[in-house]
């Protein structure tokens, strides 16, 4: 070969490792930031201040629906998940107090648990029910289910229905564990509807919880961590920590059973998406709908970054590594000419 054409070849080739060397960190980064936790969009409305509920449509995987806590209008709003528009706001005709969640039924009926009590002493615990939301701005009835419980008044901040049942579980929020109460079946509105005790070992101050779309475990959460509950035992099953966020209180499945949102209180909330994976001997899907759409699969949206993550900084070490002995054996080789 023309030395002249060696001279030019080498420096080529380690510009080309070069650029081979940046594609692969840029990849690895993108498959880390796929398998992990993806924040899809923000709440942008500002009457959106205090999400302390959260729910997924099971009709539309784009669409949810969140509530403000204490404090508010009685307001629920239906955003898309992907650009965190709001699409409807649907005041609701009640005096509620302390809104802490939503859920939905197998029949499309969205509940609200109007069951926060930080004191201790509130005798007005109620749930109310009302069908899916509308885009625009709506007013709804909403008919009205007192609620008391065995051992007397207690905060809770979690109502999880089954979507295979319709079974509806308070999960109260007690500084060291929570309780699981199992509401009637039949729900009274002329009278209070007293839930049963049920034994398990739930951890404290949970924040939300939610059913897999199989209905065969029930995802709940603290401030910054989620523990999957066996709704059978109420035993924990597995945890894992949470991307941090201002004030935890939100959790929703997603359609497909494979991940769940979270979000948190406070202006401008963060919709974050989070890979689920069912305890060994599990299965969160029920069938085909396992294979999350586009709209849940977490190919979208910004990663949330680990604490302590840096930009694949072993890869850049070893591309350095690598280009500067490639050009000592380049030097090399000139000298040996000359």
């Amino acid at each position: 070969m023309n030395p002249r054409h060696r001279r030019l070849l080498i420096p080529g080739l380690l510009l080309a490792l070069l650029v081979v060397v940046l594609i692969s960190s840029v990849a690895n980064r993108s498959d880390a930031a796929e398998a992990g936790p993806q924040t899809v969009s923000t709440l942008s409305d500002g009457r959106i201040n205090e999400s302390s509920g959260l729910v997924v449509s099971p009709d539309d995987p784009d669409r949810a629906y969140t509530i403000n806590d204490s404090g508010g209008a009685p307001v629920v709003y239906a955003v898309s998940i992907s650009t965190g528009r709001t699409l409807g706001a649907a005041t609701i005709d009640a005096d509620l107090v302390d809104t802490e969640a939503l859920s939905i039924d197998p029949d499309g009926t969205l509940w609200i648990a109007d069951t926060g009590d930080n004191r201790g002493e509130r005798t007005d615990a109620a749930l109310y029910s009302l069908p899916e939301i509308a885009d625009g701005t709506t007013s709804v009835t909403a008919e009205r289910y007192p609620v008391t419980y065995p051992g007397g008044s207690i905060d809770v901040e979690a109502l999880a229905i089954d979507p295979t049942s319709g079974a509806k579980y308070l999960i109260s929020k007690g500084l060291f564990g929570g309780t699981v109460f199992r509401l009637p079946d039949d729900l009274a509105q002329d009278r209070p509807n007293q839930p049963e005790t049920l034994a398990g070992d739930v951890p404290g101050l949970v924040t939300d919880a939610a059913f897999t779309p199989d209905g065969r475990h029930v995802v709940a959460r603290d401030y910054s961590e989620a523990y999957v509950l066996d709704p059978v035992t109420w035993q924990i099953e597995a945890s894992s920590e949470l991307p941090p966020v201002d004030q935890g209180e939100t959790l929703a499945m997603e359609a497909g059973g494979r991940s769940y949102l979270i979000g948190s209180e406070g202006t401008a909330s963060p919709l974050i998406r989070v890979p689920f994976t069912p305890p060994a001997g599990g299965d969160a899907s029920d069938g085909p709908s396992a294979t999350p759409t586009e709209a849940t699969s977490g190919r979208t949206g910004t990663a949330v970054p680990p604490d302590g993550g840096g930009f694949a900084g072993a890869t850049w070490f070893w591309g350095f590594v690598v280009v500067a002995l490639l050009a000592a054996i380049s030097g090399a080789m000139t000298t040996k000419r000359r």
